[in-house]
């Protein structure tokens, strides 16, 4: 009852009703958050979720997804654009099905576009910043990414434009998606047309790659590596990724083995609780024991995924409230960066490998699944099996601004690989981080100025009202009064 009191008081200041009341009231009051320094503790809870979700994600929730792509003998390009994309995204696709069904707010969907920043700037500049060497990108994985990558942005801006999103504007997003897992059905096909157009050889991808390598390593790891990558190119045998799953169940290591050094030991002991509760209740489908175990490793995952996004969510939106920060601006920064921590930090292993293709596709492939189904597939069951309405309300008018600024980002990062030969250095890393710093900072100025005008508005219709009402009273007691003088003397 005390928080709702709170953001009561908060929400007559601003027309936008705040999350914090579509959850459970806060173990602190308000009082304690800003004044006793409270809210320190709920940064380090959402900090611990971000933990969390990463721990399950990556030793839980994508095992279980690559046995279920290998048994179903799935081809490498369709698994990646679909259950791989799903385990990457996991936390922006329930951060926002919490946005739309719980809080009914516009932090999923700054989430996602927020995250969609991080992951083609900020990432990209990491990889270029601490790859070790410069990293040679090829041609078609860049365009073809960015393309998709392009029309989702542009599908987003037409479903978002007039402020409501509608059913068969979900379904369109929906229906693109799985567009989008066709084109990559047919990448083979596609690529080596592209290459032919193109006038460029294999052999010369494969030169630079070796290159980029270095020189001074083993000449057998070359041409180990350069079979790999070879056999990722060929999209057609599904035997590759089982022979990859099965060394990953002969090098499992044990969650309880302690690590080395100190700051690798604290982080171990703070994350135990939570290690220990995921290997109590979820399948280890990467040992051979419980190899057959990779649905129910896959929906008990599922369960905690939700859960710890909730409870990411809660806690963000109680910071947001106590700060005084709107719910699209904490999912534009914090939740985003947040989120896409674990994209990150297998983007960056993948570059100092040395293969910058995978680790740029990987950043703007999970950029398409979160725009056309982490959004669109809430919002279609949103709207055709919850809510009779048949439309979900964008509350944030800046996020069509924003929306459209991400097309500057990605013809900017084209243009700028372009410009420096197709290489991913240093240099490029550091331009990549200015431009993501850049937007942010414009994405919130909007989001603060649209902010500000509503408010603005909403007070000023307040006053207006207040006055005709004071006026209305005033000649409502002069026309009674006034005839009426010896009555009200003599009282």
């Amino acid at each position: 009852m005390q928080q709702q009191a709170e953001s009561t008081s908060a929400s007559s200041q601003n027309c936008v009703k705040p999350s914090i009341d579509d959850f459970p009231d806060d173990f602190m009051t308000q009082y304690q958050r800003q004044k006793q320094g409270g809210v320190v503790i709920h940064f380090l809870l959402a900090i611990y979720m971000f933990g969390a979700l990463a721990v399950v994600c990556d030793d839980y929730f994508v095992p279980s997804l690559e046995q279920i792509t290998n048994k179903l003998h799935m081809q490498s390009d369709v698994a990646g654009a679909t259950f791989m994309a799903a385990g990457s995204s996991a936390p922006e696709l329930f951060t926002s099905i919490i946005g739309v069904f719980i809080t009914k707010s516009d932090i999923g969907l700054g989430t996602i576009v927020g995250s969609a920043v991080f992951n083609i700037l900020f990432i990209v500049a990491i990889c270029g910043l601490f790859a070790g060497s410069a990293l040679r990108l090829t041609p078609w994985p860049l365009l073809r990414d960015s393309t998709c990558y392009l029309l989702s942005i542009a599908a987003l801006i037409a479903v978002t434009y007039d402020k409501h999103v509608y059913w068969y504007e979900a379904v369109v997003l929906v229906t693109m998606y799985l567009l989008y897992v066709v084109i990559m059905y047919f990448n083979t096909s596609l690529g080596s047309c592209f290459e032919r157009l193109a006038g460029i050889k294999k052999e010369d991808t494969a030169v630079e790659r070796n290159r980029k390598r270095g020189s001074d390593e083993d000449q057998s790891l070359l041409e180990h590596d350069d079979e790999d990558s070879e056999d990722s190119e060929d999209r057609s045998n599904p035997s590759g990724a089982e022979e990859e799953v099965t060394v990953i169940d002969q090098n499992v290591e044990s969650p309880f083995s302690v690590p080395q050094g100190l700051v690798s030991r604290v982080l171990w002991i703070i994350a135990l609780p939570v290690t220990c509760l995921f290997y109590v209740t979820i399948p280890d489908c990467r040992r051979d024991r419980w190899e057959k175990w990779y649905l129910v490793s896959f929906f008990v995952s599922v369960v905690w995924i939700a859960l710890l996004s909730y409870v990411l969510v809660w806690m963000v939106s109680i910071i947001g409230f106590t700060l005084g920060i709107p719910d699209v601006i904490m999912g534009l920064t914090f939740l985003a960066a947040g989120s896409s921590v674990p994209d990150g930090i297998s983007s960056l292993i993948v570059a100092r490998q040395g293969d910058g293709d995978m680790a740029v596709s990987n950043t703007i492939g999970s950029n398409v699944f979160d725009i056309l189904l982490c959004l669109g597939l809430p919002w279609l069951l949103k709207t055709t099996a919850v809510d009779r309405v048949g439309y979900v309300d964008v509350l944030s008018g800046s996020i069509i601004y924003t929306s459209i600024s991400l097309f500057g980002t990605v013809f900017v990062t084209i243009l700028l690989v372009v410009i420096n030969k197709w290489y991913l250095n240093k240099i490029l890393g550091m331009a990549f981080l200015i431009l993501y710093l850049g937007f942010i900072t414009v994405a919130t100025l909007l989001s603060l100025i649209y902010l500000g005008i509503i408010t603005s508005l909403h007070v000023r219709h307040s006053t207006k009202e207040a006055s005709q009402q004071s006026k209305q009273t005033w000649i409502w007691t002069g026309t009674s009064i006034l005839p009426n003088r010896l009555q009200v003397s003599q009282i």
